[in-house]
């Protein structure tokens, strides 16, 4: 996360996004997949235009931190795609 690039949070959302809705409903990574959905949601209600997103990092930037907790959960977690 630190090497997070402040213009790119719409980009680092969005494939954090496409990451998780590749994962089944009845996975047992699932429920952390909602919750990140659910912080994407929110940083994506606190971006506000700019010319640059640098403007958007401090704002959001709680909102990454958990995202980025719960992927490191869902990446330790066996799942159905990951043939465990």
């Amino acid at each position: 996360m630190s090497d997070l690039d402040p213009n790119n949070l719409r980009r680092f959302l969005d494939e954090e996004e496409s990451y998780i809705s590749a994962i089944p409903l009845n996975d047992p990574r699932a429920g952390l997949a909602r919750q990140m959905l659910g912080l994407i949601i929110d940083a994506r209600r606190s971006l506000s235009p700019s010319a640059d997103s640098t403007a958007n990092f401090v704002p959001v930037r709680d909102i990454l931190a958990q995202l980025a907790q719960l992927r490191q959960r869902l990446d330790q977690m066996p799942g159905k795609n990951r043939g465990q």
